[in-house]
């Protein structure tokens, strides 16, 4: 459990999932809010969100927990971040009294104006402000929209899943973006002349639609440009998805390093080729048609 003390506390609260649009805007209020009322800016989130709790598929997420604390951590002055576990079964009064009197001394209180909360979601932004008893001051922000419809965590899946990931970009306000560490690969990419990192990718991100796509690629602090690969390879009957980034003009031993990969245009399906000069044919003209998007 997180104690802020006696310090007052301007509490954004969401799952933020993937940081896009809609939660940013969360975030700005929060900071507004706390700038106008001398507080500290924080954002109360779950490391992992409780629909994955709830929902027999188990939606995958946007960003590894860590990624998402790291980028919330460039938006707040503290991050809090519970386990759902822990609070899953408190009642919306317990979890007022519990975790934002008690713990956080919450002063405000940023939400969207569909928040839910408490056991079986049963506390609603009319229950909260009954709860809060004019202890704390409540800011409900309306759902961010595009093209008339509320930016979710959900839609940004489905997009990536289809590979649109430009209309991903529109969603999240950034590129969105695959995270791994360097590991060991089978060295077929630098037997054809187009040498690969492989990516160890946390197994419950979202993958986006097989195939290559142009992406500007973060490692050791740097950016370089690149082209990803996500998917099996049916030219050598591997039937494993993989993540694999070629970088251009690049030779530096990058073993065991975390890379950010973050996608800028979808070029290519996975396509079976016949042989290895086939698939180095077409890799390098995928390499050409990367070099010219991520020249713009």
């Amino acid at each position: 459990m997180h104690n802020f003390d006696t310090i007052n506390v301007a509490l954004a609260v969401g799952t933020f999932d993937g940081v896009h649009l809609g939660h940013q805007a969360l975030l700005s209020e929060t900071k507004k809010v706390a700038r106008e009322r001398g507080l500290t800016s924080a954002a109360y989130t779950y490391r992992i969100p409780p629909r994955r709790y709830f929902t027999g598929n188990r939606p995958p997420l946007l960003m590894p927990p860590k990624e998402k604390i790291r980028t919330l951590k460039g938006y707040v002055d503290e991050v809090v971040v519970h386990d759902f576990e822990e609070v899953k079964d408190y009642s919306p009064r317990k979890f007022v009294e519990n975790v934002l009197v008690q713990e956080l001394h919450v002063g405000a209180i940023i939400v969207g104006t569909d928040w839910r909360f408490g056991a079986n979601r049963a506390g609603s932004l009319d229950k909260l402000y009954t709860l809060s008893d004019g202890r704390f001051t409540i800011h409900p922000i309306e759902q961010v929209k595009s093209e008339g419809r509320a930016i979710s965590s959900t839609w940004i899946r489905r997009e990536m899943e289809r590979g649109n990931v430009q209309r991903a970009r529109e969603l999240l306000g950034n590129p969105p973006a695959i995270y791994g560490e360097v590991v060991g690969g089978n060295r077929i990419g630098r037997d054809i002349g187009f040498p690969t990192a492989n990516l160890n990718v946390d197994e419950r991100v979202v993958r986006p639609a097989s195939g290559s796509y142009a992406a500007l690629v973060r490692v050791n602090g740097e950016s370089h440009k690149g082209v990803v690969y996500v998917g099996q390879k049916p030219t050598f009957n591997e039937s494993k998805t993989q993540v694999e980034v070629h970088i251009f003009d690049f030779d530096n031993d990058i073993y065991g390093e975390d890379v950010e990969l973050d996608l800028i245009k979808f070029i290519s399906p996975s396509i079976r080729y016949r042989d290895r000069a086939e698939l180095s044919g077409a890799i390098k003209r995928i390499v050409e048609q990367a070099r010219e998007i991520l020249s713009d």
